[in-house]
């Protein structure tokens, strides 16, 4: 799929007519509706996987670290693939900007739809490849489909092990375990609760929490920082280069969830609103104490550690 979308970029030269500013304050053009608020903190909220990810910290701690054979692997496999991931997103920015003037009247707003449409077309133009656009097209649609759905397996297994570790105990083996902390721990059980409750919310309109997501991923790369960071500290080592991001993104993601409380806030109430306004402010101020309560106790753990150095 990459090579097919930067042969279609290369070798059709396109004219991308898309503006570099429409203004701080994002009006929902293409046609949705949804507004994405203002450029801050939304910048830095949305697509950002390319530069941070709580997601893909989770996988890099939980999945990808146990199928090294060697350490050194780490840096180009994980960095390798941010960058990789960072080159996508260029690609998709390349897409979305070829069929621009379709995209803001609302014509094709589908995400995969409007990336396999962008480099059909593009790849369309190259003489070589005349007449394969609907080919490429259903190519692409394909790829990213797949991407989707190995995702969310990935996603799936990480729930799943993260919701087995939530009934242990720091060190403590899942063999040892009594009680019905015994029955929730074992892995059969586990994906199950996992699976029926990803179904559910897919069934009754994940988009309905769907604008806490941004903020939430980021908001776990913010404290991925943070626990590398303590660790690092900790065993002697320097952390002081993840303060900087760390900090940050930190900022960043509790003001996105402080102004989704203010949306919510006023939401509550209106007609056809029902409850998800409620929803979402629970789980925004959950998060934002949460996060604070986890922070705090960084910043005690890491000054100790620079008391006693």
């Amino acid at each position: 799929m990459m090579i097919v979308a930067v042969v279609g970029i290369v070798g059709a030269h396109p004219t991308i007519d898309i503006p570099a500013f429409t203004g701080f304050v994002d009006q929902a053009t293409n046609g949705s509706g949804v507004s994405l608020g203002t450029l801050f903190p939304a910048l830095f909220i949305t697509i950002a996987c390319g530069a941070i990810s709580g997601f893909h910290s989770l996988v890099g701690s939980g999945t990808t670290a146990k199928q090294l054979d060697n350490e050194r692997d780490a840096r180009p496999i994980a960095y390798g693939g941010m960058l990789i991931e960072c080159a996508l997103a260029l690609i998709s920015l390349c897409a979305v900007g070829y069929i621009w003037k379709e995209y803001v009247p609302g014509g094709v707003t589908t995400p995969t739809a409007v990336f396999a449409t962008g480099i059909s077309r593009m790849c369309a133009t190259i003489p070589f490849l005349t007449g394969a656009e609907h080919v490429i097209y259903s190519l692409l649609i394909l790829a990213v489909s797949a991407f989707c759905l190995t995702s969310l397996d990935t996603a799936t297994r990480l729930a799943r092990y993260m919701f087995q570790e939530f009934w242990l105990n720091p060190g403590e083996d899942v063999s040892s375990v009594t009680g019905f902390r015994a029955i929730l721990v074992k892995p059969i059980v586990a994906t199950l609760i996992t699976v029926v409750l990803g179904i559910f919310l897919g069934l009754n309109g994940y988009a309905n929490i769907w604008a806490l997501f941004g903020a939430a991923n980021q908001l776990l790369a913010a404290l991925g920082l943070m626990a590398v960071a303590t660790w690092l500290g900790q065993i002697g080592k320097n952390n002081k280069m993840f303060f900087i991001p760390m900090f940050f993104m930190l900022i960043v993601t509790i003001c996105s969830l402080l102004l989704t409380i203010k949306t919510n806030l006023g939401a509550i109430g209106a007609e056809g609103a029902g409850s998800w306004p409620i929803v979402r402010l629970v789980l925004a101020v959950l998060l934002i104490v949460l996060s604070l309560i986890l922070a705090v106790k960084a910043v005690t753990t890491i000054s100790g550690q620079k008391k006693n150095a």
